[in-house]
């Protein structure tokens, strides 16, 4: 093989890890499934619900949830503790975004392992809000939220 045609090729393989990297979803300390498939099955063998967060790259409020709320140590931890965090972008998951009625980005839903919808949030929402709503679906599907998540809900 060519030398210019291996760098070509090196090339090829650096965008494309690149580009996984980009498609891996945000980093924020959550522990994101990006494939609702692993998601549900971590969720059916843990018994903690799903949290589906839908957003795009082209929406201005999904990273703003993403780079706020969603990146507040406590958030994190509460939400790692008590959730499988699946992150999907409602443009490539078209099919899930439909069954799930997403109608605009972003958009957060909470399934029980048995797919039940336990709880939607609809645009963005601050830490505060954010842990009320989640807490009340946890709440829902019986489980009772940890007292040290408490301070999430100032």
């Amino acid at each position: 093989m060519s030398g210019a045609k291996r760098l070509w090729i090196g090339m090829l393989v650096v965008s494309l890890c690149g580009a996984a990297a980009v498609a891996a979803g945000p980093k924020n300390g959550l522990k994101w499934q990006q494939d609702i498939f692993a998601g549900h099955k971590e969720s059916v063998r843990t018994g903690k619900p799903m949290l589906l967060v839908f957003g795009a790259d082209w929406c201005v409020f999904c990273k703003k949830l993403e780079q706020t709320t969603l990146a507040e140590p406590e958030m994190v931890k509460y939400i790692n503790q008590n959730f499988v965090p699946v992150h999907l972008d409602a443009d490539r998951d078209k099919k899930v975004a439909s069954i799930l009625e997403v109608k605009s980005l972003p958009c957060t839903v909470v399934l029980s392992p048995d797919a039940d919808v336990l709880g939607r949030i609809e645009g963005f929402a601050k830490a505060p809000a954010l842990y009320k709503r989640l807490a009340a679906a946890r709440k829902m599907q019986g489980g009772v939220a940890p007292a040290s998540a408490s301070s999430s809900g100032k």
